[in-house]
């Protein structure tokens, strides 16, 4: 009786004992899966990005080349008065006859100017005068040797506003040869006041 009380107390220790084991595997198969599903998740494989470096200057004007001047375009233009030492900006539309000119041939109709920068919208061009600007008034003579007015009316030559009915020889000896390479004034007034001073 003893003994076969002994062998199932055996046999119960070894039930109780698979019965745990088992127990602990269906209760670390939920855990398992809930450790799996929040993981941390893995960077994903990158390459480095590839930046294209900003076109340079001379790219941007090989660039331009191709391009042609559009409707409506205008060209931004940089005028240098030497007699004067004055520096004038302007806007003006370009001319019809440029419309749907390449860089290249519009430097070759335009050869006064020295273009510096070329887009379909707008040029951007320079040029040095030997004459005064707009802002003075000038008295000088004219192929006959009278004496006349002249202005800078339109920026790129000198227009003869009137004639003042004299001659340079005319005129006290100490003003002739200023006068004959062109008397500059900053205002109409100024100009009216000195020629009453040599005419009086």
């Amino acid at each position: 009786m003893k003994r076969w009380m002994g062998q199932n107390a055996r046999v119960i220790r070894w039930g109780a004992a698979a019965l745990l084991v088992v127990v602990m595997l269906v209760a670390w198969a939920p855990v398992s899966d809930w450790l799996t599903r929040n993981d941390p998740p893995q960077p994903l494989a990158t390459s480095s990005p590839h930046i294209s470096p900003l076109p340079t200057e001379e790219a941007r004007q090989i660039l331009a080349q191709g391009s042609v001047l559009a409707q409506g375009a205008l060209l931004n233009q940089t005028l240098t008065y030497q007699a004067c030492g004055h520096v004038v900006q302007r806007r003006v539309d370009a001319p019809a006859e440029c419309i749907g000119m390449e860089r290249a041939a519009l430097e070759k109709l335009l050869s006064d100017y020295r273009v510096t920068a070329f887009s379909p919208s707008e040029v951007a061009m320079q040029r040095e005068l030997s004459m005064y600007c707009p802002a003075h008034w000038v008295v000088r003579p004219d192929d006959l040797g009278e004496l006349c007015i002249w202005q800078n009316q339109l920026g790129e030559h000198m227009d003869q506003l009137t004639q003042l009915g004299f001659g340079a020889e005319d005129l006290p000896e100490s003003e002739r040869e200023t006068v004959r390479r062109g008397k500059a004034f900053d205002s109409q007034q100024d100009m009216e006041g000195w020629l009453e001073s040599i005419q009086s």
